[in-house]
């Protein structure tokens, strides 16, 4: 069945003209007028039948068809970014299409885009034969792509000949791609990284990058992003290409992992604050170590608001854009490292921490603007932030903590003698009685000596992912950090095969 005719078997996709009459949107007379609109071949009906309100809602209602009628393609959709904004457009009515390097995307990303959304695994920027088999299986002309694959700050930092073949090398990739199908609008998430010593410090304008095209960045990182706005102008004035980019702040989230930047110092003072607290009976944490310097302010952005200004990017009529290149900063909140610490004491009175200065990190700190320009985003794309610095760290910081609780009963129902640290017997003796209550009762588990080698076998496992050192214990700060991008009963669940 192809894609049209599914729509036309949902809610969704129903013809204009039933879903019109039944909302009660137009009157019989004006409804007359837009009898074949559903059939979308005849799309001609005498407007001047219609009231002013009821133009307004006729024209809501195709916009909504239309929207649904097209995709949104984006590259890199596992990531912190990606997961969001899969959701936040299939929310709105979009349909996905959500592709990553990773063979098979998460269960949950899966979920948020619905039955209309579809996700494809494996498909790697740098590997132009898979994005040219994604835009002929999935891409068409009137695809959106957003492309959101790119290492972070720090990472470029480490390898800068990695970076570039995904950030420069894997936009060239996509660009060609989309030649293929004719697709024409493309949005990117561009950054604060893009920004050097001789950018503005407060106010800072995505128009100054376009206009001051020789400024030094001061980093890989900055160059590449650069190197890939030229690319986009490039297809735009060769191809007729509806190129966008978003210069995004650091990111917060709640999310349990992260990558490598320099605004992630930010989250990782939200993920130490609840383990140097005593409320949980285990072992706390050493005091944070601050990689920038405290006082430098930098400009950030909580998740919720990214994906309203970014949606707004990408929905804006292309008259309404008026800035160089069609180029917006994502403006959010700014802080300085003193100022989020003591809004965590707010929460976390005994929250500590010490300074240790990250050479990248505290040189892209002070390299990067303090302030992101508001103006241009409220004209043109009608957004500006909500979330303030409180609000934020409340909400990351109950996140964190509920996350923590949870994975604090585990371990403590491991750890029978009630050492803090966990040993190989006591790992085993969970695994089998979870595996047993797994099995159900009346069932005996000597009756199955091939589950009792699978238990043992997934205990040496677990052992050996745990147990860092290798002294033959697995200490909470250990157990914790690998509870951030595991669950424990999952793990069980799937290995040995569990109903």
């Amino acid at each position: 069945m192809c894609i049209r005719d599914r729509y036309q078997r949902r809610v969704r996709g129903t013809p204009l003209k039933t879903m019109i009459a039944s909302r009660h949107l137009l009157s019989p007379r004006a409804l007359a007028s837009v009898h074949a609109l559903g059939g979308v071949r005849h799309s001609s009906f005498d407007l001047t039948q219609m009231s002013d309100e009821e133009l307004d809602r006729t024209l809501i209602a195709i916009r909504k068809e239309k929207q649904q009628r097209e995709s949104t393609l984006i590259v890199g959709a596992a990531g912190a970014i990606g997961k969001r904004l899969c959701a936040a457009l299939a929310a709105r009515g979009h349909r996905v299409i959500a592709s990553d390097r990773m063979p098979h995307l998460p269960e949950e990303l899966q979920a948020s885009i619905g039955e209309m959304g579809t996700c494809v695994g494996s498909v790697d920027v740098r590997d132009r034969d898979s994005l040219q088999r994604l835009f002929r299986e999935h891409g068409d002309a009137n695809t959106t792509v957003w492309n959101l694959a790119a290492p972070l700050s720090v990472e470029t930092a480490l390898d800068p000949a990695v970076a570039e073949a995904v950030t420069v090398g894997g936009m060239k990739n996509i660009l060609d791609a989309m030649g293929t199908v004719g697709a024409r609008r493309i949005c990117f998430t561009d950054s604060i990284g893009s920004f050097g010593a001789s950018a503005p410090r407060e106010g800072a304008t995505a128009r100054w990058l376009t206009e001051h095209p020789d400024q030094d960045p001061g980093s890989d990182y900055g160059r590449q992003k650069r190197a890939i706005r030229e690319l986009m102008a490039s297809f735009s004035a060769e191809h007729g290409g509806d190129t966008r980019f978003a210069v995004l702040p650091g990111v917060l989230h709640t999310n349990a992992v992260w990558g490598n930047g320099t605004t992630e110092y930010a989250l990782d003072a939200l993920l130490a604050a609840p383990h140097q607290a005593t409320r949980l009976g285990l072992p706390t944490g050493d005091a944070y170590v601050c990689p920038i310097d405290p006082d430098v302010k930098l400009p950030m952005i909580f998740v919720s608001d990214l994906m309203r200004g970014l949606i707004a990017l990408q929905e804006a009529d292309p008259h309404s854009l008026v800035e160089p290149e069609r180029g917006y900063c994502i403006p959010g909140l700014s802080f300085s490292a003193n100022q989020l610490f003591a809004e965590i004491r707010k929460h976390q009175p005994g929250f500590g921490f010490r300074v240790q200065l990250d050479e990248n990190m505290n040189k892209f700190a002070n390299l990067w603007p303090d302030h992101l320009d508001t103006t241009a985003p409220l004209r043109d794309l009608g957004y500006s932030a909500e979330v303030k610095l409180g609000q934020m760290v409340k909400t990351v910081l109950e996140a964190q903590e509920e996350r923590n609780m949870l994975t604090a009963a585990a371990f403590k129902a491991i750890d029978t003698d009630g050492t803090a640290t966990l040993h190989r017997d006591e790992l085993e003796a969970y695994l089998l009685k979870f595996h047993i209550t797994g099995l159900g009762e009346g069932r005996e588990l000597h009756r199955y000596s091939g589950e009792q080698t699978a238990v043992r076998v997934l205990a040496d496992r677990l052992m050996n992912e745990l147990d860092t050192n290798r002294d033959g214990q697995i200490s909470w700060q250990t157990f914790s950090e690998w509870s951030r991008s595991n669950n424990l009963d999952h793990v069980v669940q799937t290995s040995l095969d569990m109903p």
